[in-house]
């Protein structure tokens, strides 16, 4: 009837009306429209959410004034998905620890890649970017070996040395010429980081034979996903602290000289800094733990909401894409003594005892936490300490500066001079 009615309109009325009606469609049908009471934020438009508002990407920027206008809870839409930021270091825990956000979102990279491991038949594979109980189980069996191997445990601790020792000397070697720090650098993770790859591979093959002709997580798809995560997960994270570790502390000569004051202190230089003497090291900790905070080499984490839930009187539906401001955490000035600078102040008391602060996550929170954690502290921790213990760093090129508008940091790109600490 209502089309038999249009029929007798004059063209451009029919037009008009038709027009109407579809725009009606898109603004009661559509998909991103604001949800019920969901977290304040930018205006949400049907189909292409907020980006009229962001004009660009959702980068750094945009998000530190997201914050700064709708607070910890601050929302927006990207095309057809709801996005919530979430910033304040309280409501990260609740949130990230619940096992409603411990999903991944779509991610272009790891959907990409997955589609192109698995011919375009699979995109949840992995530890990164996998989901639901195949990416629990498959985590599991990953944590599971990697502690066999003594992975974060002290057994590995002297494979680590070993490189740091080959490192060491091969900085010997180059008597007062510039080093570029992070060709250094990845080629010491680069060393280690296969010793355990190639073990891990070899359980991963055999499991498979075990399951061959079954429908289970050990096939090949996933064996290359799962390597290629350990591969880039664990390289360019540790990789970039250990670069911007060596950096901070050079351009910071007052702090580089308390830290081997220190170690000349407790250890002397005869013999190298062991994992059992971080308690007996506070300054030295201290500095390390905020090289982490204060470069963030993760800025934002991603999750997505598994389903429906409640979080501080807010209803989020599912599919949410849940941002964790880990840059916000570790930059509160009501939880850290000078958030803004890099100071190893921020983890020790008045009595210089190092402190443990929770909003310390550099690693993310909640069950989503970096499977590598344990054996990242230890590497970052030997690596800083022998390599100051033995050389006295100074900058003499800076190419690129540390900074970038991304989620992700990226270490500054410089060279340096190492000059040998002779013995006490």
């Amino acid at each position: 009837m209502a089309l038999e009615w249009m029929g007798k309109m004059p063209g451009w009325e029919s037009i008009v009306l038709l027009g109407l009606l579809l725009f009606l469609l898109l603004i009661f049908v559509a998909p991103g429209r604001r949800p019920p009471n969901f977290p304040p934020g930018l205006p949400m438009w049907p189909v292409i959410g907020s980006m009229l508002h962001i004009q660009g990407l959702p980068l750094r920027t945009v998000l530190r004034n997201l914050r700064k206008e709708y607070g910890n809870m601050a929302s927006f839409g990207v095309f057809g998905t709801g996005v919530l930021l979430v910033s304040d270091f309280s409501l990260i825990k609740e949130i990230f620890s619940h096992k409603a956000s411990r999903d991944r979102p779509p991610m272009s990279f790891t959907t990409t890649r997955n589609y192109l491991l698995s011919d375009g038949q699979e995109s949840n594979l992995g530890i990164i970017g996998g989901n639901g109980d195949k990416w629990q189980e498959l985590r599991r069996f990953v944590l599971r070996h990697l502690r066999d191997f003594g992975f974060g445990k002290t057994t590995c601790e002297p494979m680590i040395t070993k490189e740091v020792t080959e490192l060491m000397d091969h900085i010997q070697q180059q008597k007062g010429q510039p080093i570029p720090m992070m060709e250094e650098v990845d080629n010491f993770i680069s060393n280690e980081d296969c010793d355990v790859t190639h073990s891990f591979a070899s359980i991963f093959l055999k499991e498979m034979q075990r399951h061959v002709g079954e429908k289970s997580i050990f096939n090949m798809h996933e064996f290359t996903a799962v390597i290629f995560d350990m591969f880039a997960a664990g390289m360019d994270t540790t990789s970039s602290t250990l670069t911007m570790g060596v950096y901070l502390i050079a351009k910071h000569p007052a702090i580089q000289q308390k830290v081997q004051q220190e170690l000349d202190e407790v250890l002397g230089r005869d013999r190298l800094p062991s994992y059992s003497d971080a308690d007996a090291l506070p300054y030295t900790l201290a500095t390390i733990h905020e090289v982490q905070r204060y470069f963030c080499f993760t800025a934002v984490a991603t999750h997505s909401a598994s389903e429906d839930c409640k979080f501080a009187g807010y209803d989020i539906p599912k599919g949410t894409v849940l941002l964790e401001n880990i840059e916000a955490a570790m930059t509160d000035p009501k939880l850290w003594k000078n958030p803004q600078e890099f100071d190893p102040e921020n983890f020790l008391n008045a009595d210089g005892k190092y402190v443990k602060n929770p909003a310390f996550i550099p690693y993310g929170i909640g069950t989503r936490v970096c499977a590598g954690e344990p054996q990242a502290r230890m590497q970052v921790f030997l690596f800083l300490s022998c390599l100051f213990q033995r050389f006295t760093f100074s900058i003499v090129g800076e190419e690129i500066l540390f900074n970038s508008p991304t989620n992700f940091n990226a270490p500054a790109i410089y060279s340096t001079v190492a000059h040998p600490r002779p013995p006490l």
